[in-house]
């Protein structure tokens, strides 16, 4: 069983920082449905499921999958 120091919801600022991404990357990978939609247990209480993160994560494009980039020339 994995052990962690994260909760099990994370918040979206927790979130991204679990990725190592910034709260506006996160919610673009959210908008593009390549991170999961959060849940809300409670009203004004939004959380992800650190589970289904990293199991979006793990789903994320390479770099040797991505199809050019602004350093192409």
């Amino acid at each position: 069983m994995k052990t962690s120091m994260w909760p099990r919801g994370l918040s979206r600022q927790k979130a991204s920082a679990y990725l190592g991404i910034s709260s506006t990357l996160f919610d673009q990978l959210v908008a593009k449905n390549q991170m999961p939609e959060p849940f809300t247990p409670s009203k004004g209480r939004i959380l992800w499921d650190i589970v289904e993160l990293d199991q979006a994560f793990e789903n994320l494009p390479r770099k040797s999958q991505q199809q050019g980039n602004s350093w192409d020339g």
